[in-house]
């Protein structure tokens, strides 16, 4: 295996591991590779070791400590799905104002890219934005002509920049089945970079730019904004999904995690020494924590790997056009 392929197989391994995975899938490989790592594998490497029923004091210790953890998480779900419920309970007037501004940001878009309906799609939507803003920028740098060599130069290192940009989150977009994979598609998507540097390039050389080309300017910088607002929308989505998921997964996990670790505390004394067995238990107490830090793991991961930071620029990798001042 050459480094390009090794290089390859660890992104996609690491998409799969902080993504794409099945939170419920990964939770029970981190469990099996613990009970295969202090149950067999420990039981041949120390052959005289002790069976930790000999002396239950530790394993009640622990496994007491874990049944208490998994009543308070289960209690923390409750509470966190109490809120997330009462906070959609709105009066029918804010209802009616969250469904009208989705229908305004429609008609809106509809009016600056000149069509006569807009996918309701997320990924198609993206799309439809993604080639509409690189479509003006290339018509942009055409229209430039014998234009000053600074302006042609900064429009290209733009235009070179969102094209690759474009190209990337499209590629992702086309495969996506789901909320996450289209937030995923559109993480390197730098939407505040692209808005920055356009304001940049026309306060740079504002002289030189015609009522046409400002105009489009002006129209790309509004489709930049409406991709931020999709965006920002679908990530949403998806950390509500995510987070109901986690829910449901997590009352399905805890139940039967309290029952079993519950029985076995109950018949401790008639039970057979068995080191398996006890590495068998804790593994199922330690699954509720394993499964909310799966969750918790990747939401927090979808969230950090934004490049974009809410209409301010962060970071110095990418994006930057030579030429264009910083604006102090």
């Amino acid at each position: 295996m050459g480094e390009r392929e090794f290089d390859r197989w660890r992104r996609d391994w690491y998409r799969w591991m902080a993504f794409t995975a099945d939170r419920r899938v990964l939770t029970t490989i981190v469990l099996l590779v613990g009970f295969t790592t202090f149950g067999p594998v420990a039981g041949a490497l120390l052959a005289s070791a002790k069976n930790p029923l000999a002396d239950s004091s530790p394993t009640i210790s622990l496994v007491s400590a874990l049944l208490s953890g998994t009543f308070f998480l289960f209690s923390i779900v409750v509470t966190v799905n109490t809120l997330f419920v009462s906070q959609q309970q709105h009066p029918l007037a804010q209802q009616f104002g969250r469904v009208q501004s989705v229908v305004e940001y429609r008609r809106q878009l509809e009016t600056v890219v000149d069509t006569e309906h807009v996918p309701a799609e997320p990924e198609a939507l993206l799309r439809l934005l993604s080639g509409s803003i690189l479509e003006r920028a290339q018509r942009l740098e055409e229209d430039l002509g014998a234009a000053d060599f600074e302006l042609r130069e900064d429009l290209e290192g733009y235009v070179e920049t969102l094209a690759e940009e474009t190209g990337e989150m499209n590629r992702g977009l086309e495969s996506a089945e789901d909320t996450l994979d289209v937030v995923l598609a559109t993480i390197d998507y730098d939407h505040d970079r692209q808005i920055h540097d356009l304001r940049a390039i026309r306060a740079a050389h504002g002289d030189e730019l015609d009522d046409g080309t400002a105009e489009r300017i002006e129209e790309m910088l509004r489709l930049l904004q409406y991709a931020a607002t999709a965006r920002e929308y679908f990530k949403t989505l998806y950390t509500r999904r995510d987070l109901a998921d986690l829910s449901r997964d997590l009352v399905l996990t805890a139940v039967p995690t309290a029952a079993i670790v519950a029985a076995f505390m109950h018949f401790l004394t008639d039970l057979p020494d068995s080191n398996l067995l006890v590495v068998a238990v804790e593994a199922v107490a330690f699954a509720p924590f394993v499964l909310v830090a799966t969750y918790v793991l990747r939401v927090t991961l979808v969230n950090s790997a934004q490049r974009a930071a809410g209409q301010f620029v962060v970071g110095d990798d990418g994006g930057d056009i030579e030429g264009i001042p910083d604006g102090d």
